[in-house]
């Protein structure tokens, strides 16, 4: 597939950034440093503008905070401004990624996302005999930027789109050569997503595996043969470490029947029925407990309290959980 071009005068011009300010502000207009960037929107994308055009534009200090969900993960908070930036220039580079990348990849993008990851893998647990699931091991943490150059470089040759990313890449401190995205930027979810997605096309047309599902680095392979999972877990396992430098989490892959039921994406996939795993109904029922206590005391409104209940319920959905729905409208607790 050819090389774009021309991406960047839509990146860095107003109309975009305007744009670009109005999508990053959705769901958070109320906060102190997006509601004063919105009042000043065209004066702060007329800047913007003239550092993105003059090369003078450098990302913000950003602040980080720990999420226990299940394991302990570092996530950054992106300063607003930097990310009217990020957003100016997904929009444009998002639908060029996109256009490359597999059918049965389900992060990041519109129309897909854990649900439509999970019903696909189902339909592969009830057709195939056997899965290999993987993932990488400190996944974020251990990709390389010059990789993520490597990978932006063969699809797009407008050289001050490059330049934007290594940017982005450096972060504040403008390293370069280094290792490692932070969580929580729109763009490190891209660029992840991009890298891996040169390891979906050598399993699909390579490989020529059938039954392939990836969410961001949680993949999962199908087949009807043990030892064709075997000979592709060699393949992918020597990619990643040769061509990405990425390695496999070892204790997290399971090669199995399919009848023993799949673990993925907090759920267990049986060719008959879907089970919410324990420590995600564990996670949810304390979810749901915290937002009960917080809407008593207030700290929650109503009307947050009901979007959060409906957001767990709304997950619970996708699996045989009706008997636990109906308990806990009925008001029952369940022990963690």
């Amino acid at each position: 597939m050819r090389r774009t071009s021309g991406l960047w005068e839509r990146v860095a011009g107003f109309d975009g950034l305007v744009d670009a300010a109005h999508e990053a502000a959705r769901g958070k207009r109320t906060t102190a440093s997006v509601a004063r960037f919105l009042e000043r929107v065209e004066p702060e994308a007329l800047a913007l503008e003239r550092e993105l055009q003059s090369g003078s534009w450098r990302p913000g200090r950003c602040s980080t905070f720990q999420v226990h969900d299940p394991k302990t993960r570092t996530i950054t908070a992106v300063p607003f401004r930097d990310q009217v930036v990020h957003h100016a220039l997904m929009a444009q580079l998002a639908p060029v990624l996109e256009r490359r990348m597999i059918a049965d990849s389900y992060a990041c993008r519109r129309g897909k996302g854990t649900h439509a990851a999970l019903r696909r893998a189902h339909g592969f647990v009830r057709r195939f005999g056997y899965f290999l699931k993987l993932d990488v091991k400190s996944f974020f943490a251990s990709i390389r930027h010059d990789v993520v150059m490597e990978t932006l470089g063969r699809v797009t040759k407008d050289r001050r789109v490059l330049a934007l990313c290594q940017t982005i890449l450096a972060g504040p401190e403008r390293r370069s050569g280094g290792v490692g995205l932070p969580i929580g930027a729109l763009t490190s979810q891209w660029f992840a997503n991009a890298v891996l997605d040169r390891l979906d096309h050598v399993i699909k047309e390579d490989l020529g595996v059938r039954g392939y599902v990836r969410y961001m680095d949680d993949m999962v392979l199908f087949a009807d043969r043990r030892i064709e999972l075997a000979a592709a877990k060699d393949v992918v396992e020597s990619y990643l470490a040769d061509t990405l430098r990425l390695r496999l989490k070892h204790r997290a892959t399971i090669l199995a029947p399919t009848t023993e039921g799949l673990p993925f994406l907090g759920w267990l996939l049986f060719r008959g029925t879907v089970r919410l795993r324990p420590a995600n109904l564990r996670r949810s029922l304390w979810r749901l407990r915290l937002r009960r206590w917080e809407f008593e005391y207030d700290r929650r409104s109503e009307e947050s309290y009901r979007q959060g209940v409906a957001s767990v319920f709304a997950m619970f959905e996708h699996g045989n959980t009706r008997a636990l729905r109906r308990r806990l409208m009925e008001g029952h607790d369940l022990e963690l």
